[in-house]
Formats: structure tokens, C-alpha cells, sequence
């Protein structure tokens, strides 16, 4: 499908891959891995020529059509979020145009008529709707947002609308940059589920080591200036490098071994003649080994691998207290009366869809909003610290990286030991001299995490600590709040951080929080099995009741009835005219399907193919009798449409 060919790209002095060869065929699901700025999202580029090579070239075949989901960007459209996915790609919509045509002509009678619904039948035109509301299901819309126009939604929202469309139809292959940045861990683990089964080709970048180990068959890795390939997923490619590297060490200490026998030969009998033949073939087999010295490559974790937590003052068992606490925006209120307590040594993640207020809590948290009542209480000697998903949010733009890191520091600190923090966060030399300003999302998550460990606190609040981060930055994070002895609560849908870190599971879901007492495992396992398994932290309401007039209340009383009987019956019946409406449309569909299926098997070339023309003689009387079913089903909700 895609052939790289002695492929350069640099940007002035500064190579990023350099006479690079590879290959894409179909059926391939590959995770594209390496270092932050080793050129995984400009191979993207490349491959969709929007940018030209240094050297080499890129080769698309004939017709491929390229989904392109990109890590940053908003997604500009006019429809609506249905329609955006049930309208067609840049194919369906010439068919459909064709189609339309030819119905105008009058030759719906025409061999070219039924190709071209053959034609749309093959890319899924006629289950598009279907296939489109689940997707945006999986993403987390609900059905009321299906008809709201996407140019009113956030830029996440937009994103998650483009991504639902790339997975509807059906493209050649996608090019998945970050995928699951804009989605809440719910979305995240559907599309996991959803990728796994995908049955097409694809390359995705991704930081989630748990993600990329589920969804793929192939890794290639991109890495100082080259790249490779794998067969095998994540986990399967860390075994293999690890392995190999084990072997390249094994190899190097023997022939360390052995030039230093070499040498010490050469130094013992150089002065001897009748050892000088000796000599000189024990010279020239040292110079030949220095040609073919073996290279054990960089270990690149090795130089954040051991950040880890400094030792913090001890809090008291309660950690933070909420109580009857009140937060709206506006007009939309997000929390009433709500009741929270995160206790010593607890590592809590939040759970929830997009838009559940998870990273209001973690803000009424960390007393970075104003609360609109009720009592926020921090515990005895608790010291916070909060990572905010706004990266801004907790970042002078017009300071260097130094003097960032100054401001977080305690005033003994010496501008050394600061600097050896920013080193073990790769800010090395001139580095620590760059405007906060100018720094990549990655460099920005990496200057935060900085400053936590610069003055460590025994209160961390981390919403989506790992966007922007490599793989290897996110397994040193994993590793340091693992032995971090405070406690943490955050937000990610990061599913193998999330897995490695929480212990417990907090579920944000329309103003309640419900509190899982296990790991995420535990939580996905028990979350649908009802509130025997959770601490309910729901609201606790106030039973006072006032005194009132009593025949003043039941008068109000039946008038309220009344209309709640009659919006009750408006709602009934537009529910049931909604399902009689999808159900002639599939109908119609379905009519338009069999029609196509006739008109192919009408076809010699489709005769011929004795498999093919059984299978649509076999659809076609499936067809048959779910029209019959939806005229029965039609009759049956008509009759219960309340008058």
C-alpha cells in the first residue's frame, strides 16, 4: 500500500530519519513509536505529501484513500455530527451524485444505475446511520448531540466528530496521531476495544503502552535517525529489544575479553623478533575489531529512570474534606450538596465521561476555583501540588525554564541543584534558558513535573499528567508515583497509568461521586453490579419539611399532574413516531439494497462468482422478511400512540 524509499528528512542541521526504507501493506495495525521529536507526526506529513522530502520518496498506491486524524487541530464542517458522518466521504458522495443523475435521466433501469449502487453497497453507504450512531456512542455523544452542528462544539468535541467519521467509513488505511488525547478513559477504552476488532489497516501514534500492546500486530520504530520493524505488538517489541539487547551486552563483554588478551600479547612480545609475525596478525585482528566493534544502543530511559520522589513531611489521615459543597458556571450547575473525602496514602483516579466535572473537582481540589458554598477543608500538614491539563494554568509564559524552577524552589536551593533536576528532565545546557512560552506540550508537562520534585508536596493533583509525554517519560512517571509515599489523586486516560498507579477509583457521573475501594480492574468489574460494591458519596438531602397549606398543595398538586401527564404523553408519542421514522428508513434502505443485489446478480461477471451469488440470494430473502417484520413492527407502534 505505502513504500518508503531512501527516505531524508532534516529541518537546516537538524536530521530527523536519514535514508529510511520500510513498507505498509494491508492489514497491518501498526504502533509507531519513539522519542518525543524523532519525526513520528512529520512521517505522517511525509506520507500524505504535504511536506517534501530532503531525499527520497514516499509511494501511495493507485486509489488508497488515507483517513488522517491529527494530534492537534479543530475540525471545520458545517453539518451537523450525524450528518457529518451519514452524508459520505469524497467517494459515496460522487456515487451518490452519479446516482442522482441518473435517476433524473430516468435510467434506474441502467447495468450503470446497478453498479453504482453495487458500488455504494461495498463501501457501506446503506448501513451508514447505523454504524454512525454507534461510533458516536463508543466516543461518548449522546443522541441529543447528534443534531447540534459542529462548528458549535469545543475542539476536543469537534475531534472526537472527526475521529468518529474516520472509523464509519471506510478508508484504505488511517493515520492515527495521539488518538485518544481528546477522550475521557470510557471513550478511550471503547476505542481499544473497537481497534482491536478493526478489521483494515492503520498506524497509530500513541503514548499508552496498554493501548498500543492491545490494538496492534505490527511496531515500527522510529529512533535516532532510523527506523525499524516489528512483527508483533508493544509488549512483543520490548521483549525482542530487550533480548537483543542482552545479547549485544553478552557479545560485547566477549570481545572486550578478548582484546584485551590480544593486547596484553602485543605488549608483552613486541620487542621480540622471533615474535614479530605473531605480533603483527594480533595488530591487524585489534585494528579489524575496532571496525567491527559491537555498539550496545542507548538505554534513552536511562536518564529520567530514576527520577523518583523525595521523602515528604507525613499529613494527617484526612487528607482533604468536602462538605455540602455548591459549584455551577453559569447556568449549569455541577455540583450540589456534594459530600468527598480523600484519606492518607490513597491514589485515587477519577472516573467519568468528558463533561462529568472530573476536572472541577480536581480544582475545587486544589482550591484553584472559588467554591459557590459548602466547606472545602485541607488536613493537618497537607502540602498540594496540581498539575493542571491547561499547562498555562501553572506557568509564567515570560520566565526561562531556570527561572520557573526558581519560583517553585525552597530559598536554600543553589541554582546547581536545580539544574540537575531539569537535566534528569532532559532541560540540559541553553535549555534552561528557553521561554516557557516557546516550549512544546511535551517540554511543558515535563517543566511541571520538574517543579513538583523540585518542592515536593504530600498532596498531588494531576489532570492528565501524561498528554505530551513519550512512552519512556510516561513509564519514569509510572514508576516515581508508584514509590511516591504521599497521596495522589488524578485524571488520565492513559489506561496503562491508570492500571499501574490508582488504588482505589472514584466515579464522577451527572453530580455524584461513587467510591470504589480497588484498583481499575476491580472498578470495571464492579461498576455495573450495583452500589453494594461502592461507598456511596452521593448527596445527602435535607428531609426538613416545611409546614404548608394542605388544600392549597393538592390543588397545585392535580394541576401539576395534569401536565405532567400530558408532557408525558407528548414525550410517548414522539418516541414512538422516532422509532416508526427509522424504522421506513431502514425499510427504504433496505428496499434500495435489494434492488442493488438484484441488479448485480443479473450481471454474467457476479453469476459466475457462485459464492458471491449465493450470499446475496441468501441477503436478499433476509431482507424480505425483515421488511415483513418492520411492517408488523410499524403497525404494532402506531397502535400505541396515545390520542
Amino acid at each position: 500500500m505505502i513504500t518508503i524509499s531512501n527516505l531524508s528528512k532534516n529541518y537546516g542541521s537538524k536530521v530527523l530519519f536519514e535514508n529510511i526504507n520500510q513498507s505498509i501493506n494491508r492489514g497491518e495495525k501498526i504502533g509507531l513509536i519513539g522519542p518525543n521529536g524523532s519525526g513520528k507526526t512529520t512521517l505522517f506529513s511525509l506520507i500524505r505529501q504535504e511536506i517534501e522530502p530532503s531525499a527520497g520518496e514516499v509511494q501511495v498506491n493507485k486509489n488508497i484513500q488515507i483517513g488522517y486524524l491529527p494530534q492537534e487541530s479543530s475540525f471545520k464542517s458545517e453539518h451537523t455530527v450525524l450528518s457529518e458522518l451519514t452524508e459520505g466521504n469524497e467517494r459515496i458522495l460522487r456515487l451518490k451524485k452519479e446516482k442522482s443523475e441518473l435517476e433524473e435521466k430516468n435510467q434506474a433501469d441502467s447495468h450503470r444505475y446497478g453498479d453504482v449502487l453495487h458500488e455504494l453497497e461495498s463501501l457501506g453507504f446503506f448501513e451508514l446511520e447505523h454504524k454512525a450512531e454507534k461510533v458516536l456512542m463508543g466516543l461518548g455523544f449522546k443522541e441529543k448531540d447528534f443534531n447540534r452542528p459542529i462548528s458549535q462544539l469545543s475542539g476536543g468535541w469537534q475531534m472526537r466528530a472527526l475521529l468518529g467519521k474516520l472509523l464509519t467509513y471506510q478508508y484504505d488505511i488511517l493515520l492515527l496521531d495521539e488518538p485518544t488525547n481528546y477522550l475521557d478513559l470510557n471513550a478511550a477504552l471503547w476505542l481499544k476495544d473497537y481497534l482491536a476488532g478493526f478489521d483494515g489497516t492503520f498506524i497509530l501514534i500513541s503514548h499508552d503502552k496498554a493501548f498500543l500492546t492491545d490494538v496492534t500486530n505490527y511496531t515500527l520504530i522510529l529512533e535516532n535517525g532510523r527506523i525499524a520493524k516489528v512483527h508483533g505488538n508493544y509488549e512483543q517489541y520490548e521483549r525482542i529489544k530487550e533480548e537483543k539487547r542482552t545479547h549485544l551486552i553478552k557479545q560485547s563483554k566477549e570481545q572486550e575479553k578478548k582484546r584485551d588478551q590480544l593486547e596484553q600479547f602485543v605488549a608483552r612480545f613486541h620487542a621480540q623478533p622471533n615474535k614479530a609475525a605473531s605480533v603483527r596478525a594480533k595488530r591487524k585482528v585489534l585494528e579489524k575489531m575496532a571496525e567491527d566493534e559491537i555498539v550496545i544502543p542507548e538505554n534513552r530511559r536511562q536518564s529520567i529512570h530514576t527520577f523518583h520522589f523525595p521523602e515528604t513531611r507525613k499529613s494527617g489521615y484526612q487528607v482533604m474534606s468536602l462538605k455540602k459543597i455548591c459549584k455551577s458556571y453559569g447556568d449549569i450547575r455541577v455540583y450540589q450538596d456534594l459530600d468527598f473525602e480523600i484519606t492518607l496514602g490513597e491514589k485515587a483516579v477519577l472516573a467519568g465521561e468528558n463533561g462529568a466535572g472530573k476536572s472541577t473537582l480536581l480544582k475545587i481540589l486544589a482550591g484553584a476555583v472559588p467554591i459557590d458554598s459548602g466547606d472545602r477543608k485541607a488536613g493537618y500538614n497537607v502540602d498540594i501540588g496540581y498539575f493542571s491539563q491547561t499547562r498555562m494554568d501553572v506557568l509564567n509564559p515570560d520566565n526561562t525554564v531556570l527561572q520557573e524552577a526558581y519560583s517553585a524552589a525552597p530559598g536554600t536551593m543553589s541554582e546547581q541543584a536545580l539544574r540537575t533536576i531539569l537535566g534528569a528532565f532532559l532541560f540540559t545546557g541553553d535549555d534552561s534558558e528557553k521561554k516557557v512560552k516557546v516550549l512544546s506540550g511535551g517540554e511543558k508537562s515535563r517543566l511541571i513535573l520538574a517543579k513538583l520534585l523540585i518542592d515536593p508536596p504530600n498532596f498531588l493533583l494531576l489532570d492528565e499528567p501524561t498528554t505530551h509525554l513519550d512512552v519512556d517519560a510516561v513509564e519514569a512517571l509510572v514508576r516515581a508515583l508508584t514509590d511516591y509515599q504521599g497521596t495522589l489523586v488524578f485524571i488520565s486516560h492513559d489506561i496503562y497509568f491508570v492500571r499501574s498507579v490508582a488504588n482505589c477509583v472514584f466515579e464522577v457521573k451527572e453530580g455524584w461521586v461513587r467510591k470504589f475501594s480497588g484498583n481499575f480492574d476491580y472498578y470495571m468489574e464492579k461498576k455495573d453490579q450495583g452500589e453494594s460494591f461502592v461507598s456511596d458519596h452521593k448527596t445527602k438531602v435535607d428531609h426538613a419539611v416545611k409546614k404548608i397549606d394542605v388544600s392549597k398543595e393538592k390543588a397545585k398538586e392535580v394541576e401539576r399532574m395534569s401536565k405532567e401527564q400530558e408532557k408525558k404523553r407528548k414525550s410517548h408519542n414522539a418516541a414512538i413516531r422516532e422509532k416508526i421514522n427509522k424504522l421506513v428508513k431502514e425499510k427504504e434502505a433496505l428496499q434500495i439494497e435489494s434492488y442493488a443485489k438484484a441488479r448485480a446478480l443479473s450481471s454474467p461477471h457476479i453469476y459466475r462468482e457462485e459464492n458471491t451469488a449465493k450470499d446475496y440470494g441468501r441477503r436478499m430473502k433476509e431482507i424480505e422478511q425483515r421488511i415483513t417484520e418492520i411492517d408488523l413492527e410499524v403497525s404494532t407502534l402506531e397502535g400505541q400512540i396515545i390520542a
